[in-house]
């Protein structure tokens, strides 16, 4: 199972040999392709050949492309390699608006929870009590819209009274980078098994691409804004060390379902489990990450 994250941030020539991606700099670099769940080009001036942008799709690794900013601006993703894509598209089609809200209940209360975990983690336990209630009064498609509303109270409790997420500074900077990351983790995996990024579930957007992506990443979110609440501050300078403190996210270890796992590995099981929930029409078979401790996960 892929599970290596790659990022470019010098100059460098990409191709490949051997079923392996080949990174040429001052030495020689070569990492098995299968290996690979992401290569993100941070340099403006790094050259990719054709041949490793197709076995990029082959072996279903994310291109992520940034600006010169090095904010990711663009994603290479596979085109419809799922053996059964029609089954797949006409089984999004199929769902029906009851079982889609009683979805996105399920993702809105784990988001809340998790963003209590995230407060209790930066030592603000009776702010977190507050947003645990929210959670617990959430209704079948947020018809109340509590997640707007404890978002409200969260963000301000973990970034200061005057946060605002429109401000463009440096917390916002980060927060929108990591975003990105779990983005393209969560459509990967979606692409990879078969379903059309663009349908969702309660995000509607006729010019979005990643509506279902939107979706199914907010229980992930969290995990983003507490490496940011940690190492970030509005005298912060945008850096590489930053970039790097938000990549390592995907190897964070999460709870999912009573089983640890690695952000990585488990969206997989996410979207596994997004599948027998549409198919059997019972959203309590989604698997939901829990947002538990900053530990990296360890594979045996």
């Amino acid at each position: 199972m892929a599970y290596r994250h790659i990022v470019i941030r010098n100059l460098a020539k990409l191709s490949t040999k051997n079923e392996q991606l080949v990174i040429q700099q001052e030495q020689s670099i070569q990492i098995p392709l299968e290996d690979i769940s992401t290569i993100t080009i941070e340099e403006p001036a790094v050259t990719l050949t054709s041949v490793l942008i197709s076995k990029c799709t082959d072996y279903h690794i994310n291109l992520i492309i940034c600006d010169q900013k090095r904010m990711p601006s663009g994603l290479l993703q596979p085109f419809h390699r799922h053996s059964r894509q029609l089954s797949v598209l006409e089984m999004q089609l199929g769902l029906s608006k009851p079982f889609k809200k009683r979805v996105w209940q399920q993702i809105v209360i784990r988001k809340l929870e998790n963003q209590a975990r995230c407060l209790e983690l930066v030592h603000k336990a009776d702010e977190a009590q507050k947003i645990y209630t929210i959670s617990r009064s959430v209704e079948s498609g947020d018809r109340t819209n509590r997640e707007a509303y404890g978002a409200r109270l969260y963000f301000t409790k973990l970034f200061g009274e005057h946060f605002n997420r429109r401000h463009d500074d440096v917390i916002n900077i980060s927060l929108n980078y990591g975003y990105s990351i779990i983005r393209s983790l969560v459509s990967r995996s979606l692409v990879r098994y078969g379903f059309t990024p663009s349908l969702g579930i309660f995000h509607d957007s006729q010019t979005n691409a990643f509506n279902l992506a939107d979706d199914l990443m907010e229980v992930l979110r969290p995990f983003v804004d507490v490496t940011v609440s940690i190492h970030v501050n509005h005298d912060s300078v945008w850096s590489k060390d930053i970039r790097e403190k938000l990549f390592a996210i995907l190897n964070y270890e999460a709870v999912w379902k009573d089983e640890k796992q690695s952000i990585t590995n488990g969206v997989d099981r996410m979207i596994q489990s997004f599948i027998t929930a549409c198919r059997e029409k019972d959203p309590m078979y989604l698997v939901l990450p829990e947002l538990v401790s900053l530990n990296e996960h360890k594979y045996e």
